[in-house]
């Protein structure tokens, strides 16, 4: 679902279609306007400048909490964040953007804020891409898919280092353990199809990432069952 805004300001006359909902977003997107708000919190610890004030309504949703680092804006900085986000939204620049009503931006923010209702999974299994269907491992502990799930844990440690932190690692992990029912793992095709997936949309990938939590709550738990069993035979 997304709603259409018009922009009407001196030359600028355009129609803005904003989405609403996790379906029309894709990971790419999503990861892109994460970090601008990281941006402006990061920028406001560094600067000393951390007031007790007001914190963007975008960081209440639970899948981006970890943005803020315990850090709220005040009102100037808030508007200075909100102003970069209708930029990035709508494909205005900066300068464009103090041209418009500031009615219409507040109308945009409060699309956008929208997102903040938390994802709900449906415990999905597949997925329907580019006229493909590909699935989720159904088990981890298979021989086969092991490897590959150690692998796609490993890329967690990247995470700092990627420009939209763990937006962009999702797509990779999903490019490693996500298959078509007839594909064998291809470790050379991993970065072509990870960017492909990066045009997932996010109710897709909050699945995969609700079922990858599961499956590593999984493993810890058995092997902490396994550990304990050792330690009882060794106490015989």
């Amino acid at each position: 679902m997304s709603i259409t805004i018009n922009m009407k300001s001196n030359n600028i006359d355009r129609d803005v279609v904003i989405p609403i909902e996790w379906e029309d977003i894709s990971v790419k997107y999503w990861g892109e306007l994460s970090t601008i708000i990281k941006k402006h919190y990061k920028d406001a610890a560094d600067n000393g400048k951390i007031e007790k004030e007001k914190s963007h309504e975008l960081i209440k949703a639970q899948y981006v909490a970890d943005l803020t680092d315990k850090v709220e804006l005040n009102n100037s900085q808030t508007l200075s964040m909100n102003k970069d986000i209708f930029s990035y939204v709508t494909g205005l620049t900066r300068d464009e953007v103090n041209l418009i009503d500031v009615n219409k931006i507040t109308q945009v923010i409060e699309c956008i804020n929208k997102l903040t209702k938390e994802y709900e999974p449906k415990g999905v299994k597949s997925f329907d891409f580019n006229g493909e269907t590909y699935y989720f491992p159904s088990e981890f502990l298979r021989k086969e898919t092991y490897g590959d799930f150690i692998e796609s844990t490993q890329l967690e440690m990247y995470i700092s280092d990627m420009e939209n932190g763990r937006y962009d690692v999702l797509p990779e992990q999903m490019a490693i353990l996500c298959r078509r029912a007839d594909e064998e793992y291809d470790e050379d095709a991993i970065p072509e199809k990870a960017e492909k997936f990066r045009e997932l949309t996010m109710d897709i990938i909050w699945e995969f990432s609700f079922f990858l939590t599961h499956q590593s709550k999984k493993l810890t738990k058995l092997s902490l069952m396994y550990l304990e069993k050792q330690q009882q035979v060794q106490g015989l």
